[in-house]
């Protein structure tokens, strides 16, 4: 059972980057996977695959991989602080099960999961594990993460107890976003 409801949520759900050094346990991790596995999808295919990743290497690594294809206009945001979450999780799909839905398959998982982190009390933030126009870094994590023909790696998600509050988010007047019938109407 949550311990807090849906709209708070929602609305306590802010990006993470500092983590913890304590350890997120293992039912944790996988409440929080069962919670993605409920995400609708196209066709229901549920074509998900989630890897866990624990190892110190492998998180050093992916951190480099994504500094390293990290686009110029992007260059102030770099991944060195994905090496010390506590979890990584590669959010991917396979291909076969997702009906030429892969990235609305792997986001819509993806959003699932942070909903769920955020619920226990862990913080996350949204990471691309794909570029639309350049797929080396999907191919560089998929060989790093030992990822069979097929399943396309969309998203990456470090986990860990924040050790971080970011301010509260500034968004945009509802009503600058919301149209009824017509585009401004």
């Amino acid at each position: 059972m949550s311990a807090q409801n849906f709209e708070e949520v929602v609305l306590q759900r802010r990006s993470i980057r500092r983590y913890q050094t304590r350890d997120v346990p293992e039912a944790v991790i996988t409440e929080i996977l069962e919670s993605a596995r409920q995400a609708p999808s196209s066709m229901n295919g549920q074509p998900w695959c989630f890897v866990v990743v624990r190892d110190a290497e492998t998180k050093r690594r992916i951190s480099e991989l994504k500094n390293r294809f990290c686009p110029a206009e992007k260059s102030s945001f770099l991944a060195d602080f994905v090496s010390r979450a506590p979890v990584i999780v590669a959010v991917g799909v396979d291909q076969d099960r997702s009906f030429g839905r892969d990235l609305e398959n792997g986001v819509l998982a993806t959003a699932w999961l942070l909903l769920a982190a955020q619920d226990k009390g862990l913080g996350s933030v949204y990471l691309s594990a794909y570029q639309p126009h350049d797929r080396g870094l999907e191919v560089e994590l998929g060989k790093l993460l030992r990822l069979p023909e097929g399943i396309r790696l969309v998203t990456l998600l470090p986990l860990g107890y924040p050790d971080e509050t970011p301010p509260t988010k500034q968004l945009r007047p509802l009503a600058e976003m919301t149209h009824h019938e017509f585009f401004g109407e």
